[in-house]
């Protein structure tokens, strides 16, 4: 485990010819292509090889498509969200285009299985982070759970000295809890 975090930290990685930006993913789902995909791009840029620029990866505001449709609405405003959320988290400014009242959905979204079932609104207006409830959009608070910074954690344990496999594990799952909860 101590060789594989090493290994991953020798050198940075060189960055590919496209960036997976905020804009760039918002652009994608735009223009069909499945949310989850693009927004899982631009996570691997964020946490991982260009986490090192991540205030270029937010910085231009999302380009609104000339035929708006609820789908293109609704992931603008998951978009912005997400970076003021991400912001916060990663105690980074927040471009002012995030904060467009624009991205506050007029009726609320439930990002979940059961939209319409009131125990899982219940559940999600008690979990949903601040960025996203502000903009009428309700779901999970692990979106931006991620591998990368389990291994970041994993790399802190062993330099505190710790050498037990379930104990590096332990204190990656309480770094882990701290941010994102059980």
């Amino acid at each position: 485990m101590a060789e594989d975090y090493a290994d991953r930290h020798k050198e940075p990685q060189s960055l590919p010819a496209t960036i997976d930006t905020m804009a760039y993913a918002y652009q994608r789902i735009c223009q069909g292509e499945d949310p989850w995909t693009a927004l899982g791009d631009f996570s691997n840029a964020w946490y991982g090889y260009a986490k090192h620029i991540r205030p270029d990866l937010i910085k231009d505001p999302l380009n609104r498509p000339e035929q708006e449709t609820e789908q293109t609405r609704h992931w603008g405003a998951f978009c912005a969200a997400s970076v003021e959320y991400l912001c916060d988290l990663f105690h980074q400014p927040c471009p002012e285009w995030a904060h467009d009242p624009y991205y506050i959905l007029a009726v609320p979204w439930w990002n979940t299985l059961r939209p319409h079932d009131p125990d899982a609104q219940a559940y999600l207006r008690t979990i949903t982070p601040p960025a996203f409830a502000r903009r009428n959009i309700f779901c999970s608070n692990r979106l931006y759970q991620n591998k990368y910074e389990m291994y970041e954690w994993i790399g802190e344990a062993i330099v505190k000295g710790m050498t037990d496999v379930h104990e590096i594990q332990r204190y990656a799952r309480q770094k882990e809890i701290s941010l994102y909860g059980a």
